[in-house]
């Protein structure tokens, strides 16, 4: 038996990229997960790849009636919550200028109002969780700011800030922190027209000399998630291919 084993897990974001793969090595551990997204049919698709103990449920997590929603149907099913990814996340490219107030309110409602929504209506079910644990999927470029990005830079900044500020507040019961990738191959860089040479070449910005993969950014997650961290709290932890050193 895996070390999640018996543990029951959402993870929003959950059709692709990072979060499909956290998913994928969470049920080889012997959890049970319900892949959270948007669209249905991405999400049967991902449940169908991993298989196992998956399930799906559609919601827009910046929606605050859907995730009620989403909240009655994992207690329909499960009567505790040992674990939450918030890793769905929009990443608009535009200077100030261009950035309009519905694409500043858009980053702001799914990178930070969707964690805050998932953390407050789910408290109950992860406080009757076994060793419950968050991870929030932020960014180094909450940290490290590049110019074209004002509206995601903020968002991930704020998320970085709501996690240091629920781990206080959840501790010692719950414990709550996030990750902070550089560039990562997931399919959000087509979904803005950015080619797989394009993101193969940004490898030369980070010091191991590529771009993250998926599984590197899920071993981390899945360990802050497990009995193996639980003197973690409130952190928030770069992997980044040394980027952040420089």
């Amino acid at each position: 038996m895996g070390e999640m084993s018996g543990k029951r897990m959402v993870v929003t974001g959950g059709s692709s990229g990072i979060g499909l793969e956290t998913a994928r090595q969470l049920v080889e551990a012997g959890a049970e997960v319900c892949l959270v997204a948007r669209r249905e049919e991405a999400l049967a698709r991902a449940v169908a790849d991993i298989g196992g103990s998956t399930w799906s449920h559609a919601c827009d997590v910046a929606d605050e009636s859907e995730v009620a929603g989403l909240k009655d149907a994992l207690a329909a099913r499960w009567h505790a919550l040992e674990g939450l990814v918030n890793n769905a996340g929009i990443a608009p490219m535009a200077k100030l200028e261009d950035t309009d107030p519905e694409t500043w309110d858009a980053a702001f409602s799914l990178n930070v109002r969707g964690p805050y929504l998932l953390c407050r209506s789910l408290l109950d079910l992860l406080t009757a969780g076994s060793s419950p644990a968050v991870v929030n999927v932020s960014s180094t470029l909450a940290e490290r700011a590049i110019p074209g990005m004002a509206a995601y830079n903020s968002s991930k900044a704020a998320l970085n800030q709501l996690t240091r500020s629920i781990a206080l507040e959840w501790a010692p019961a719950i414990r709550v922190n996030a990750v902070m990738p550089a560039v990562v191959d997931t399919p959000i860089h087509s979904s803005r027209g950015i080619t797989a040479d394009q993101v193969s070449d940004m490898g030369r910005m980070h010091p191991l000399g590529r771009v993250g993969r998926p599984e590197d950014v899920a071993d981390l997650i899945v360990f802050l998630l497990s009995e193996r961290a639980s003197w973690m709290t409130g952190a928030v932890v770069p992997i980044d291919g040394g980027m952040m050193a420089g």
